[in-house]
């Protein structure tokens, strides 16, 4: 480990603060994940990534970073903007180009659809897996979409 990241890491170790473990939600719809790392900033190497949507328990903060367990099991840092309180309503569905978004019997398109759900129907969030979530609709049909077209 070079010099500038020892004196980086340390300095962030003594920063760090105990956490009331909290779930959190991985948001990074843009490119879909967030890097879990060894250590507390951009520069440390990558133990996986974690998909949007996925679930995380906080562990202790430092700065901008917090070390979490990921679903998986796997413990390491994530940068904090990244990361979100899970919805405690339900959300609504959200999609702008064709009005509807279908819900299906798995996590993928190529699982089959049980039905279509429209721009403004709610959904209560059950599990997620990736970018795609397993949801109750509200007229209580259970299954799974993405969660790309799901707003609050």
């Amino acid at each position: 480990m070079d010099r500038r990241v020892f004196i980086l890491s340390a300095a962030a170790c003594a920063l760090a603060r105990p956490a009331r473990a909290e779930q959190r939600i991985v948001h990074s719809p843009g490119d879909g994940f967030l890097n879990l790392r060894t250590g507390p900033g951009s520069e440390f190497g990558i133990i996986r990534r974690m998909y949007h949507g996925s679930r995380v328990e906080t562990l202790e903060w430092a700065g901008g970073w917090v070390r979490v367990r990921h679903e998986s099991g796997d413990v390491g840092w994530a940068f904090a903007q990244y990361l979100a309180r899970p919805a405690e309503s339900d959300l609504r569905v959200y999609s702008p180009g064709d009005g509807y978004l279908n819900l299906r019997t798995g996590p993928g398109t190529r699982f089959d659809i049980i039905t279509r759900m429209y721009n403004g129907e709610r959904v209560r969030v059950l599990e997620a897996s990736g970018t795609w979530v397993r949801v109750r609709h509200e007229t209580g049909l259970v299954g799974w979409c993405s969660s790309n077209f799901l707003r609050r």
